[in-house]
């Protein structure tokens, strides 16, 4: 005797519900979103210039109040180094953290038609003027203000038109 068979048919559908299509769409969408804002686009190399160079000049600012010495940051388009007072002149500081550094590629700082800006800070920590520091690159900006206090700080970024 053969087994009787349920007359209700199995259907197995294949494909996709509208449904499952859309939500593996949005996912796609959000994806490639995220690859296209994480693309560099320079911005981030100007941020970490100016935060490096501003901790870079509050520690040499320090430096200066603890060896009881004048030292000085001298800031070029092209980047920056680390001068200290000694026997009457200005000599260039080779030590970690305040080697000669260049700034990221594409970007440059504003120095005037004077030349090289030279910021001194004297023995007490206190800066010979105010100075502000423009970092650019593209169209974006980036400013580092030494008060007259002698405090070292990042202001506000912006998008140059």
């Amino acid at each position: 005797m053969k087994p009787r068979r349920n007359s209700v048919h199995n259907h197995h559908e294949t494909g996709f519900t509208l449904v499952e299509l859309m939500i593996v769409l949005v996912i796609l969408g959000l994806m490639a979103s995220i690859v296209v804002l994480s693309f560099p686009d320079g911005s981030n190399d100007l941020e970490q210039d100016a935060q490096k160079f501003a901790a870079r000049t509050a520690a040499l600012r320090d430096n200066a109040i603890l060896q009881s010495r004048p030292m000085a940051v001298q800031v070029t388009p092209s980047g920056y180094s680390f001068l200290e007072r000694r026997k009457g002149a200005w000599s260039v500081m080779e030590d970690k953290p305040f080697r000669s550094t260049n700034w990221s590629n594409g970007v440059t700082a504003e120095v005037g038609e004077a030349g090289p800006l030279l910021i001194s800070f004297e023995s007490t920590g206190l800066p010979s003027d105010r100075a502000d520091v423009r970092l650019n690159y593209k169209d974006f900006a980036r400013d580092i203000v030494i008060a007259p206090m002698g405090d070292v700080q990042l202001a506000g970024a912006e998008q140059t038109p």
